[in-house]
């Protein structure tokens, strides 16, 4: 890996600058398998869950289930990853998350499946996720150089976001052609690359702290953290900026097989498409950033996302024209895209090594309150209509917006 400081470099890198790094180049091949897999356990996780209950409250339940365990685990996430190696931690984490996609096919295989047992999956799965996704962010910034740094967060998202085009048509095509079964064992196979470049990694990274290193006691190093994320403006404000968007915004994901069977008449394959259509404009607005990420104001380009984000969500709410929709949903990825991707590349470039992990876990952790909007929406639905549920959340969500745009120092943040 090259280690070279920045400031040898008199040229402006490449959008594309972390991929002349092979072993980067690998790893976020190894890494787009398990985010495919990801998402087709969310996409037949929704599925199924309707199928069963047909009950968009519940729909909204499970995603709160899974939510829940990252409110109580990523504070201990926390603590405990600036203290331990990464690397054997997201290897535990892919064994679990396999353990339960193999699971979950042997129970809709055996037609013994339930509610009761999504319930008890979800909550694993939540567990395992407070750990997963602060993990990855933390051990980026050890695959590449600082130089390489904002081409290799840019890069990592597209690999999140073309698996969000990937996943779920798969999971719509495998749900009609192999069933419910076979599309779950194939979420828990797709994890197996990247277990194997984990297993790899250990002599090449420095993933833990060095034999002998003086480490502070976990609950003083948890609250050290939060202090630290308090005293740093921008630290904070970046943290603050994901707040309503993911908590209330995100709720679209969730009620989308309700729209998509209730609204569009459309059984699985409709809902991969519209997924894939939220894909598409989360890929194309993640390469966007890949662009823009040497450019100044790129605090104004995170709130220009957010507010198209919120818009984009209101039309998609309302809209009873699938062509309309399918648009709609599209350009929703592609405004969330391209401000959660440079909120996360400037978070990478000014936080303190010293707290990485416990920046990565709180702002991660903030993903356990989104399947509160989703729970929110199914809520309204009872009352409102599944679509005005969908529009108001996406109303909430632009009057925080215009919150952080005069209310914070998020224009000033280069």
């Amino acid at each position: 890996m090259s280690t070279e400081p920045i400031e040898t470099h008199l040229e402006k890198p490449g959008a594309f600058e972390a991929l002349k790094n092979a072993f980067f180049a690998r790893y976020v091949g190894s890494v787009s398998f398990s985010l495919i897999g990801m998402w087709i356990r969310i996409t037949a996780m929704g599925y199924l869950v309707y199928d069963l209950t047909e009950d968009p409250f519940k729909l909204g339940l499970i995603g709160v289930v899974q939510g829940a365990p990252q409110l109580v685990f990523g504070p201990l996430a926390g603590a405990y990853l600036d203290r331990l190696d990464r690397r054997k931690v997201l290897m535990g984490v892919q064994f679990t998350l396999m353990a339960c996609m193999l699971f979950l096919s042997w129970l809709v295989w055996t037609e013994t499946v339930t509610f009761g047992w999504l319930v008890a999956i979800s909550v694993i799965v939540g567990a395992s996720a407070s750990f997963d996704w602060p993990a990855r962010l933390s051990i980026l910034p050890l695959l590449v150089s600082r130089r390489e740094l904002p081409s290799a967060v840019a890069i990592h998202a597209a690999a999140f976001n073309g698996a969000r085009v990937i996943g779920p048509a798969l999971a719509g095509w495998m749900i009609a052609l192999i069933g419910m079964a076979g599309s779950f064992l194939v979420s828990g196979l797709l994890n197996t690359p990247y277990l194997i470049m984990l297993f790899g990694m250990a002599a090449l990274i420095p993933t833990a702290p060095a034999v002998g290193e003086v480490v502070e006691k976990p609950f003083h190093s948890l609250m050290e953290g939060y202090r630290y994320i308090w005293r740093t403006v921008e630290i904070r404000t970046l943290i603050g900026n994901d707040l309503f968007p993911i908590i209330i915004g995100m709720s679209y994901q969730t009620m989308t097989p309700a729209i998509a069977r209730d609204v569009f008449n459309l059984g699985a394959g409709g809902l991969g498409v519209l997924m894939t259509a939220t894909g598409i404009g989360s890929l194309a607005g993640t390469l966007l950033v890949t662009r823009l990420n040497g450019r100044r104001n790129r605090g104004r380009i995170v709130l220009m996302g957010l507010s198209s984000f919120a818009v984009l969500i209101v039309i998609y709410g309302l809209s009873s024209t699938l062509w309309l929709s399918i648009l709609a949903i599209s350009m929703v990825g592609f405004g969330y895209a391209v401000a959660s991707t440079m909120n996360d590349t400037l978070i990478q470039l000014k936080v303190d090594d010293r707290y990485r992990g416990r920046v990565m876990a709180a702002y991660s952790t903030i993903w356990g309150f989104s399947p509160a909007g989703g729970l929110l929406a199914g809520l309204m639905a009872n009352y409102v209509g599944l679509q005005w549920a969908v529009a108001l959340n996406g109303f909430i969500v632009l009057a925080y917006v215009v919150f952080l745009w005069f209310c914070t120092p998020m224009q000033r943040i280069d």
